[in-house]
């Protein structure tokens, strides 16, 4: 097993481990900014087969202190809101510096608002570790969202007097739907998160996959939503739902792609969202979007069902978007085929298994990501697509669901396989350890391997009106079903003389097979010493990589290597416990860093 550590401090230490699983901590020197930023956090990984522990790795840090998964064009991301105690709520909303509202959700919801004037301030900055040590710093806000092992990235940029979201592809901008025959659609709205080299017979190019803005939203066909969310002035006391955040994004938008030698036109996957709706039936926002596509054209995401008729009704549903490559008549070398997407599949075995309670227990389900492989079974290795766009070909899609009905005093979520061949669908830590428990999923590789994270060992507290609990990153094997705690392979790596330190939280992204080996990259804290990890103080936000052998994932176990984790006795009171204890607690919260 291989570790490598990247503080925001801008350097790398390193320490050497002698024992049965070597454990590494490599030091190159690297810049990351700036202070007083919170962060870093991890956006996109090199999950080539070529990644090795040095694989090229996506980082940013944030301006304002609010939950990494949230995404302006993701409600379902957002639109729940706190379930927490009062205290913990508020505490959250305000932030830490004298309940002043200067560093919580209050102020990153106040930028939101600010966004068309000119107090916005830019909430994030990146680098990406690997290719060389060089910080890239843009004035406008940037996120990278997938990078490949040639060193091409996409990503989404702010410009707060242009447009709200572009997508990018390397220098290219990548254009939103122009949906007003005057042109003034504020800039329209464009996303981006995956890109693949999609090969199929008579068809060899590169798609990048996100979404775009393709009308307003509600029947009056106006800018009211958008003002509401990016150009308007913000209320401190109205922390209930964020300060109508539900306004967010402003626009509907479709699930979208984008050619690489093509990105002036941008192409839509279905021109309806889920059950034929057109986007304008009452009050809620449509939205679709493609979190990742396969080398075979298969996309996943979601797509908006109304749920119910109010400004916050609409709901993801977990989605398939299917390719259709159709021949060129006359045949035009090198273009033989032209693609398109003859379907939506909403993976309805989610509701199934509900029962016609679904949308009272369920909130929310969205689809992940997509193996470009095909599952055989449990003693066999994933294998190779067959190269068509065959829709009976046993990808495995995994994503999350989030529940609307509380589950042992928890509003949860929880994640998901789903085989597009068999239609068979696992929930691997459902009720574990105890009903209401939760647990997201980040990324599938090529051979099944699962990362994310969960409730960590011995979390079994209510949140509904109480506080959060800690999340530990995890791997999970959809060939054998076994499931490990990073936090334990890394305890259990770790010599006689050694200090457990080091907690991982927020599994990111895991490379493919490379010469027997994969490599995970995760958020996490690095706590200095023993004490400070039993009692989870005095912690540094850091990047965490993680390499294991194919012999270590084969051997997976599920018993806490590290005993003083069995035993920790740190302070969990809720809204007694610091900022800076609070905010790890929060699955989706971070914490600033101080020099």
């Amino acid at each position: 097993m291989h570790l490598k550590k990247t503080k925001l401090a801008g350097i790398i230490s390193l320490l050497l481990c002698s024992n049965a699983i070597a454990v590494t901590i490599s030091a190159p020197s690297i810049s990351i900014p700036t202070d007083g930023r919170f962060g870093p956090f991890v956006s996109a990984m090199d999950t080539s087969s070529a990644a090795t522990a040095t694989t090229s790795t996506a980082i940013y840090t944030n301006t304002y202190g609010q939950p990494f998964t949230f995404d302006i064009a993701a409600p379902w991301t957002y639109n729940e809101y706190c379930q927490y105690n009062d205290d913990v709520c508020k505490l959250l909303w305000e932030g830490k510096e004298g309940g002043d509202g200067k560093d919580g959700l209050y102020a990153w919801r106040s930028n939101i608002l600010n966004t068309y004037n000119a107090n916005y301030i830019p909430e994030t900055e990146y680098e990406i570790l690997g290719f060389d040590s060089n910080v890239i710093t843009v004035a406008e806000s940037t996120k990278v969202t997938a990078i490949n092992s040639t060193g091409e990235k996409i990503g989404n940029i702010t410009n707060n007097t242009d447009f709200t979201r572009r997508g990018f592809y390397e220098d290219k901008s990548l254009q939103a739907v122009d949906f007003t025959s005057d042109g003034t659609n504020n800039g329209g709205f464009s996303s981006v998160y995956d890109f693949t080299k999609v090969s199929l017979p008579g068809y060899d190019k590169t798609l990048i996959v996100g979404q775009s803005s393709v009308n307003w939203p509600n029947a009056n066909g106006s800018s009211g939503r958008f003002n509401a969310c990016f150009n308007a002035g913000p209320d401190y006391n109205d922390r209930n739902d964020y300060d109508d955040l539900y306004y967010c994004p402003g626009f509907n938008l479709q699930a979208s792609y984008w050619v690489s030698d093509d990105t002036d036109n941008v192409k839509t996957f279905s021109s309806t969202w889920i059950n034929g709706l057109s986007g304008h039936e009452d009050d809620a926002t449509y939205i679709a979007n493609a979190y990742a596509i396969n080398t075979s054209g298969f996309a996943v995401g979601f797509s908006t069902q109304n749920i119910y008729n109010n400004d916050s009704g609409g709901r993801a549903r977990a989605t398939i978007f299917m390719p259709k490559v159709t021949p060129v008549e006359p045949a035009t070398s090198p273009v033989t085929s032209t693609l398109s997407y003859k379907s939506k599949l909403e993976i309805i075995k989610l509701k199934e298994d509900v029962g016609s309670d679904f949308d009272k227990v369920i909130r929310d389900t969205v689809a992940i990501d997509i193996t470009d492989t095909v599952y055989v079974s449990a003693n066999v290795p994933f294998v190779a697509a067959d190269g068509t766009d065959n829709d009976s070909q046993a990808f495995i899609v995994v994503g999350n669901r989030t529940f609307e009905a509380v589950q042992n005093r928890s509003r949860v979520t929880e994640f998901y396989t789903y085989d597009v061949a068999s239609g068979t669908v696992r929930y691997p830590f459902k009720a574990n350890p105890i009903k209401g428990a939760t647990s997201q999923v980040s990324k599938i590789n090529n051979d099944g391997l699962i990362v994310g994270w969960r409730d960590a060992r011995g979390e079994t507290s209510p949140r509904e009106d109480g506080s959060a609990r800690f999340q530990s990153a995890f791997i999970y094997d959809y060939k054998t079903q076994k499931t490990a705690y990073l936090d334990d392979l890394y305890c259990g790596s770790l010599g006689t003389n050694e200090e457990v330190r080091y907690r991982f939280a927020n599994a990111i992204s895991i490379s493919d097979n490379n010469s027997g080996s994969y490599t995970i990259v995760a958020n996490g804290f690095d706590y200095k010493n023993v004490e400070n990890y039993k009692n989870r103080v005095g912690s540094t936000p850091v990047v965490l990589t993680m390499t294991l052998t194919a012999d270590e994932i084969k051997d997976l176990s599920t018993v806490s290597q590290c005993p003083i984790k069995a035993d920790e006795d740190y302070e969990r009171s809720g809204a007694g416990m610091g900022w800076f204890i609070l905010l790890p607690t929060m699955m989706l919260l971070f914490r600033r860093f101080k020099r």
